[in-house]
């Protein structure tokens, strides 16, 4: 019979903290050799910049797609409870990603409605929701891995109402 090793995995971090906390955090965790408290709290640093709203999407792609491919593998043959661990940090990393395009798509659909409103031409709008729609979802046919699916197809409701 072989021996398994109980291994104290961290709660989802929480998102919104100063990056100066996040990087006491992580030096805590390293000291203390706690390698799944470092992913996890990475994600959270990474989302938490992700979600500066000063930044544009190009950014705040650049940090969600660091969290989801740098912080959310885990080690090689994990247990059970680690891979569920890391797929928790995925969804969590997905969640953001998806909620923040959504938020930004919505604020874009108000105003183009706006613009329409005002007697712009749909033909002016759809040039400029192509720009938009390029930028925020690229030119794939797929969901990539960075959405759930769910959000990646409401980010194509708001892109085919324009275009």
């Amino acid at each position: 019979m072989i021996a398994t090793q109980h291994i104290e995995l961290p709660p989802m971090p929480t998102i919104g903290l100063p990056e100066s906390q996040y990087a006491r955090m992580v030096h805590k965790a390293d000291k203390a050799g706690n390698v799944h408290l470092h992913e996890a709290l990475k994600v959270a640093q990474y989302v938490s910049l992700a979600l500066d709203p000063k930044l544009r999407w190009p950014k705040k792609l650049h940090f969600f797609e660091h969290a989801l491919h740098r912080h959310c593998n885990p080690p090689a043959l994990p247990s059970e409870p680690v891979w569920l661990f890391y797929q928790s940090l995925i969804s969590l990393v997905r969640d953001h990603a998806g909620q923040e395009a959504l938020r930004l798509a919505s604020l874009e659909d108000d105003v183009y409605a706006k613009r329409l409103k005002m007697g712009c031409t749909r033909e002016r709008i759809e040039e400029d929701a192509e720009k938009f729609f390029d930028e925020l979802l690229g030119h794939r046919d797929r969901c990539p891995d960075l959405f759930h699916e769910d959000d990646w197809h409401a980010l194509h409701v708001f892109r085919d109402q324009w275009i």
